[in-house]
């Protein structure tokens, strides 16, 4: 078993730097109110682990890209997963210097085989269909449910537009998965990949759906927090929704968007969009 990698998710003050911070991404201002401290080290850490989540998702489209480079797909799309790895990499400084307000040494551990992303002896055409089928059609479209929901629930405040923010190219990574395959089972002439049909994307989305139903997405010390008004009003200001309506909406979007979007590959009436 490998020992999570510690890594430094800190920033260089590129940005004041003449004629490269009109380049990246410029951050919500973030200014977090008198916070209790046990409140501010839950807070802190949440917002940690999503920077290292949205970390790990830059190594899931690099392999993605490296998919469509080795199968030698279309230039746009190639081009379109680039955009998707740059969104990815802001998510993560985002989040970031969300955790930094509250007090984070910008440090995260994360699992050697998230960060690898290794392939699969599988065909490198099968490796890249299962991907728009489980992580973007199931994962994505799960995870855009979730900033959502995190968005209407919660106050406004930098933490929020921060989520915004997220949320904003979110739409891009959900639709990415349903519309290529939509568009790779009206193009049987395609040669960079082929559709692989309903069985196989079926199966491969209810294997999907299994995999994120037995995931613990709520910490026990949020859970905890949240039953103490005060606490649960603070943790609101800086982004954190209660966990027990997260929960239930993780459940629903597995269960009602998940299917949405399986439609839009097959169902010639769905509409081509994501909420």
């Amino acid at each position: 078993m490998h020992q999570p990698i510690v890594l430094s998710l800190d920033e260089d003050g590129i940005a004041e730097l003449p004629g490269l911070g009109r380049y990246l991404r410029k951050k919500p201002v973030l200014s977090p109110p008198q916070l209790r401290s046990d409140v501010r080290e839950v807070a802190q850490r949440e917002w940690e682990d999503r920077a290292g989540a949205e970390y790990v998702g830059v190594m899931i489209v690099r392999r993605f890209h490296g998919l469509l480079v080795d199968l030698n797909a279309p230039l746009d799309l190639q081009e379109l997963a680039l955009i998707m790895l740059v969104q990815e990499q802001q998510h993560t400084a985002l989040c970031m210097a969300a955790a930094r307000s509250l007090g984070s040494d910008g440090r995260v551990a994360l699992p050697l085989a998230q960060l690898q992303q290794a392939r699969t002896q599988e065909p490198v055409d099968v490796q890249l269909l299962k991907m728009l089928a489980t992580t973007f059609m199931v994962g994505e479209v799960t995870a855009l449910g979730l900033l959502t929901h995190g968005i209407r629930s919660l106050p406004p405040s930098g933490y929020t537009a921060t989520l915004r923010e997220i949320a904003r190219d979110e739409a891009l990574h959900a639709r990415i998965g349903p519309m290529l395959l939509r568009r790779l089972r009206d193009n049987p002439e395609s040669t960079w990949a082929k559709f692989p049909g309903r069985e196989a994307i079926q199966a491969w989305v209810a294997q999907a759906q299994a995999d994120l139903r037995v995931r613990d997405v709520v910490e026990s010390a949020t859970l905890d927090l949240f039953e103490d008004p005060e606490a649960a009003q603070q943790l609101s200001a800086v982004g954190i929704p209660d966990p027990r309506q997260f929960k239930a909406a993780y459940r629903e979007a597995i269960r009602t968007n998940v299917p949405r979007a399986v439609a839009r590959v097959f169902d010639d009436d769905a509409v081509t969009t994501l909420d």
